[in-house]
């Protein structure tokens, strides 16, 4: 049974606010301490102490959509807290219970009817003149491209240190299994079951259409070298995180060691939501 939770919520969202206070009256009702109310997005930062706070509950409840949890899942750290995430907006891959069966679940949840799914997470460092100058941890992806302008760039791909190619495109994703329905989908990269132990490479817009997206396993490691001039690339975390890059810095991306914890609905079908939020056809 969870006694300590935090309840995070999406910022300058009043529905999620309001929906968030509703959760704390829910939790105080059956004398489930609630350790930290706070918000999540650009403008909220934690002061080491409600870092802290959030790292040592039983489990979080995060209201909002994909990019909370994506959010969340960072400041977690691959600490084994489970993560409630509720859907207060349109897609939610992630975030998948509904806003308007939140009680009916919560109610379940902390009787004990749950799964627990453990999401694989990506690490990735960059190097300039052999020197590691950061380091980041993201549950989606690691996109490398232009920025406002954009302009076919070169981008040598080495898998476990072996040459593949040097690929022409605009940008480079690399994703987990969880983000293979963000922006790898959008690049027509292809989707992964989100507890599947594996990594994507997908271009973005190759200059050459035989460049296809690759599957690899999660004991890989790719690298990504910038080898063409370059102005305006960027390194972008879960689409939220955004470092500038430079010719010739090397981006080594690989499965991490952390992983997010997620609990699910007993009974949830993937397929299911992958029909309702693709649109896919019923029979």
């Amino acid at each position: 049974m969870f006694r300590k939770i935090s309840i995070l919520y999406k910022e300058n969202d009043n529905v999620a606010i309001n929906t968030a206070l509703k959760v704390q009256d829910w939790l105080k009702e059956r004398d489930i301490d609630c350790v930290l109310f706070h918000s999540v997005g650009e403008f909220s930062t934690f002061s080491y102490s409600e870092i802290e706070a959030v790292r040592n509950c039983d489990a979080l409840i995060v209201l909002g959509g994909d990019g909370t949890m994506l959010a969340v899942s960072r400041l977690v750290e691959g600490r084994e807290i489970p993560i409630i995430g509720i859907n207060m907006g349109t897609l939610g891959f992630i975030t998948e219970i509904p806003r308007e069966e939140v009680f009916e679940c919560l109610e379940e949840i902390f009787t004990g009817k749950y799964e627990t799914e453990e999401r694989s997470m990506i690490y990735a460092e960059v190097y300039r003149e052999k020197e590691i100058i950061t380091r980041y941890l993201g549950l989606n992806d690691v996109v490398i491209g232009k920025g406002i302008m954009a302009k076919i760039s070169n981008f040598d791909l080495i898998i476990n240190n072996v040459y593949v190619a040097t690929i022409k495109a605009d940008g480079i994703i690399i994703s987990t299994p969880t983000g293979s329905t963000a922006y790898n989908l959008s690049a027509a990269g292809p989707i992964l079951y989100p507890t599947l132990k594996g990594i994507v490479f997908t271009p973005i817009c190759p200059h050459t259409l035989t460049v296809r997206p690759i599957v690899l396993p999660d004991d890989f490691i790719i690298d990504i070298v910038i080898s063409s001039h370059a102005k305006d690339i960027f390194l972008t975390i879960d689409g939220q995180i955004g470092f500038a890059l430079k010719k010739n810095d090397r981006v080594r991306c690989k499965v991490a060691s952390e992983k997010t914890r997620i609990i699910a609905p007993i009974g949830r079908d993937y397929f299911k939501i992958l029909r309702e939020k693709l649109k896919w056809g019923e029979r």
